[in-house]
Formats: C-alpha cells, sequence, structure tokens
C-alpha cells in the first residue's frame, strides 16, 4: 500500500527558495505516485511570496497569516488543513530528492509509527542533521548526530531522539491527536524535539530513514532574521521548559534539580550564561508548562528510561 501525502510549507519572505525548492518537490510526489497536495502557509511575508506562488504553482494551496504567528502556529494551521494520511513538514530552504517519497511512505505500513525523517544533508559539509541520538550530559542528556550508518541500519529500523519538524514525516493521525507542534516554544527552537519526544511517550517510534535524501543548509533561514545571541538564549530557554514538560521519571528529576545550581554556576563561570539566563526566560511560563503537563501525562504510556535506552548513542558508532 502507498500512503497519500500533503506537504506543509511554512513560508517567510522565502520568494527565492520556494522558487528554487517546488519544482522538485513537485517532480518527487509525481515519481511516488500517490495522491497528494501541496499547502503552502505564509506567515505575513512582505515580499511576493504569495503571488509567485499562486501564479507559478496553481497546484499549491496556498493560507495565508495576517499576522506573523511563527514556526508553531503557521506550520499547525497547515496540518489542521490537510487531508491525507501523511503529512510531511518542509522548511521552504529544503531541497527534496526525486526518490524521497517513494522510499519513505511505504515504511508507514509499520502500525507503531510516528515520525519518519529522511537523512537531511548539508551541502556545506556533508553532514547529515537528521540521525540524532542521546549521551549522558550534566543535567539530563545531550544530542549528537551519528554520521556512520552499519549495513543493518541502512536496510533496517533506527531510531531517534527526534525528528526535525524541517523535514519529517508524520502519521497525520498521530499528529493531530498530539496537537500538533507546541506553540508554547515561540518563536523557534525544540518544537520538533518535543513533539518526537511525545510521540515516544505515547508509544509510537520516530525513525531515521537513511536511504531517503533531503538537503538543507542548516540553520540558513532563521539566521537571516535573528542574532546568534537571542538563538542560544531561547534555545537555552525552550530547554528548560522541554525538561519541565515531559519528564516524569523520579531518579532524572531529582538530578535535573541536584545539579541544576551548579550547571548554571559553572555557565556563569565560563562565560556562556546561556543556561542561567534560559532558565529565568522559562519561569514565566510555569503556569502553561503545569497546565500542559498534567494534560499530557494522560497520554504518556512509556517511561523516560525506556526512551533513552533506544536512543542512546552507541559508541561503536562514528559520531
Amino acid at each position: 500500500m502507498m500512503y497519500s501525502i500533503s506537504v506543509v510549507i511554512p513560508n517567510y519572505n522565502g520568494r527565492s527558495l520556494l522558487e528554487r525548492n517546488i519544482p522538485s518537490l513537485l517532480e518527487a510526489l509525481h515519481y511516488a505516485g500517490t495522491p497528494w497536495e501541496v499547502i503552502v502557509v505564509d506567515d505575513a511575508s512582505s515580499d511576493d511570496s504569495v503571488a509567485y506562488v499562486a501564479e507559478s504553482f496553481p497546484e499549491v494551496t496556498l493560507l495565508r497569516n495576517e499576522t506573523n504567528c511563527g514556526f508553531a502556529a503557521t506550520v499547525n494551521r497547515g496540518i489542521f488543513a490537510s487531508l491525507h494520511d501523511v503529512v510531511m513538514t518542509l522548511n521552504s530552504d529544503v531541497l527534496v530528492e526525486k526518490d524521497t517519497f517513494a522510499t519513505l511512505l511505504p515504511r508507514f505500513a509499520d502500525p507503531d509509527l510516528f515520525a519518519l525523517s529522511p537523512s537531511i544533508i548539508d551541502p556545506k559539509d556533508g553532514r547529515n542533521q537528521a540521525s540524532y541520538r542521546l549521551i549522558p550530559g550534566v543535567c539530563w542528556f545531550i544530542d549528537r548526530c551519528v554520521q556512520s550508518f552499519t549495513p543493518e541500519e541502512m536496510s533496517g529500523e533506527f531510531p531517534i531522539f527526534f525528528a526535525s519538524g524541517g523535514a519529517t514525516c508524520y502519521h497525520r493521525a498521530r499528529l493531530v491527536q498530539l496537537g500538533g507542534f507546541p506553540t508554547i516554544y515561540h518563536p523557534f527552537y525544540i518544537e520538533d524535539v518535543d513533539l518526537s519526544y511525545q510521540g515516544w511517550k505515547a508509544g509510537w517510534k520516530c525513525l531515521l530513514e537513511p536511504r531517503a535524501t533531503v538537503w538543507h543548509e542548516s540553520s540558513s533561514t532563521i539566521k537571516k532574521y535573528h542574532n546568534y545571541r537571542k538563538i542560544r538564549f531561547m534555545t537555552a530557554r525552550n530547554k528548560q521548559i522541554f525538561m519541565w514538560m515531559n519528564i516524569t521519571d523520579p531518579t532524572l528529576i531529582f538530578r535535573y534539580f541536584l545539579l541544576l545550581l551548579p550547571s548554571m554556576v559553572w555557565d556563569i563561570l565560563s562565560f556562556r550564561k546561556y543556561k542561567f539566563v534560559g532558565f529565568f526566560m522559562a519561569v514565566p511560563k510555569i503556569a502553561e508548562v503545569v497546565r500542559e503537563r498534567n494534560r499530557r501525562k494522560l497520554l504518556f504510556t512509556r517511561t523516560d528510561r525506556y526512551i533513552i535506552a533506544k536512543v542512546r548513542y552507541c559508541n561503536t558508532l562514528q559520531r
């Protein structure tokens, strides 16, 4: 069975990116030979993105935000408007290979699959941005991308910590059940990590399909509109929110609070105050975090330790 697919593209002033990447996307969809739709959700662009897409690609559905809403709210609008079995969220700066969907879609025969990522290759250095696993960190764990795969992993099941929202296929019904991408992380980053972790804890799987490839220059869009300092602070804030909303293992919670203060002091002493500042940026969202945490716990069927064991970094692999 070949599953049908909806591709949702959030766009903000990305006219040149859409011009470059939509043709290859449409070619890949036609090549897969399955029912499909492409939905471009424009996040109040000031360029001529909307006019260009409407004129050049009449087969593409256009949705327009009246005000700028950020990634999660924008892509969610497309997700909830979509009609097909599988939803791929795809950044406008991602170039799709011709056989991408023909390779990815058959994997949804797996009854437990939630998210499936292709290899996301940075054309600048050839690194794969999609193969995230975990290694021990200070308060919790650190994610690392595996860059070398065994033959068994190339043809079998490769569990990953999270699937990048910039180029991932999701089981639509499960994605809707989880409520789409969480908007608490506005304006950007960690939304896809959180969504994947919810999927794992709900009893499903997040996998990599290394044989499918898309191309993406790392953070090329966000860096155009936000400086490095802001990106680091927002990422640190959102990592705290992720921990507060998702981790339920008592030992891991104890470890987090035991090591939080020493790690923040070290952050300051080493002139890297991102964790310290990020923590206090997250505090105003406590009430929202508590409400969301209580809602999610009703869906969780797996433990944190189970997930960590599934996506733990293997030292026999090269980073």
